[in-house]
């Protein structure tokens, strides 16, 4: 470890950030043995009444579509895979943390509408793969640049300027990040991640999301890590042009050649944006979070007429 990232490291120790939620400490800590069912789950997450009613206007959204009302935590893990239970429970947690730096052009917003939209691309995309758990993909979509609100808190002068050169040059953040300070945010995900109990392979496919390998070698790891790079190049809420589009494209074709063997049926990006913006709406309905400008499928209309 450099001197750099033993700095980096102590910041982010100093930013009162690594304390989860006693429910999302609890929760994690079930995840680790895979006999835990509903009954454990429903103890610990019970006794918080917002997290409660959070997890239950999730459930009975239209994105699950019951035809009934769900009214109790026990039956919302009883109806609803418990995975992706967990999973809402951490994404709560984890961004109720994150604090809202003035740093030039930053907005939280973004952060929000960004994740959102990356996770739901992970999953939606893993949901064609046969060997892929499309859960757990949603997660390191998700969180893939969490650290990016810490950093900007803990240098909020270096930040407005970096992300102020970021939309003036569409530079990727991580390579200014290099430039700077010798390290990136991608390591300060992957830190926090292991910090917080999120597993070694989740914190390493945080940390390689900005150094894909799309030539993947076909293993479940490296499929995995490959889509999570992938949906970091997407567009981003604040864009009104899909600046990566063509690195997105030649990448996309790239992963699926090598998931073709253990593919259920890979979806042509067209019918994969519909779908990842059917899914992402709804989310934003559920958390209340304000829907981006532009769809998948509008970027990807523009990006076509541009190349026309």
């Amino acid at each position: 470890m450099t001197d750099t990232h033993q700095e980096l490291f102590k910041r982010i120790k100093g930013s009162s950030i690594l304390a989860l939620p006693q429910s999302a400490s609890k929760v994690l800590e079930l995840a680790k043995n895979p006999e835990n069912g509903p009954a454990e789950y429903a103890a610990p997450i019970s006794v918080d009444l917002g997290l409660s009613a959070q997890i239950l206007r999730f459930v009975n959204s239209s994105f699950f579509g019951f035809r009934y009302k769900i009214t109790t935590i026990k039956s919302a893990l009883s109806l609803v895979c418990v995975r992706t239970i967990k999973n809402f429970v951490l994404w709560n947690a984890v961004f109720s943390l994150l604090p809202n730096p003035k740093a030039g052009p930053f907005n939280l917003k973004r952060v929000f509408q960004d994740a959102l939209r990356r996770g739901v691309f992970c999953k939606a995309l893993a949901s064609h793969i046969a060997d892929l758990d499309s859960e757990e993909l949603f997660i390191p979509g998700l969180f893939q640049d969490m650290s990016i609100p810490i950093l900007a808190q803990c240098w909020p002068n270096e930040y407005a300027e970096l992300l102020t050169r970021q939309e003036d040059e569409g530079v990727r953040l991580s390579f200014l990040e290099n430039e700077r300070f010798g390290w990136n945010h991608a390591m300060a995900g992957a830190y926090l991640a292991e910090e917080w109990g999120f597993g070694n392979e989740f914190a390493k496919s945080i940390e390689n999301h900005i150094r894909p390998v799309f030539d993947h070698d076909g293993s479940k790891t490296g499929l995995s890590d490959a889509l999570v790079a992938l949906s970091s190049l997407l567009p981003s809420a604040a864009d009104s042009e899909w600046k990566e589009a063509e690195e997105f494209f030649n990448a996309y074709y790239r992963v699926i050649k090598k998931a073709q063997p253990v593919a259920k049926a890979i979806p042509q990006p067209p019918q994969l944006f519909a779908e990842v913006d059917f899914q992402y709406n709804d989310l934003l309905t559920v958390t209340a979070t304000p829907a981006p400008t532009l769809t998948l499928v509008e970027y990807q209309k523009k990006y076509t007429e541009s190349m026309e």
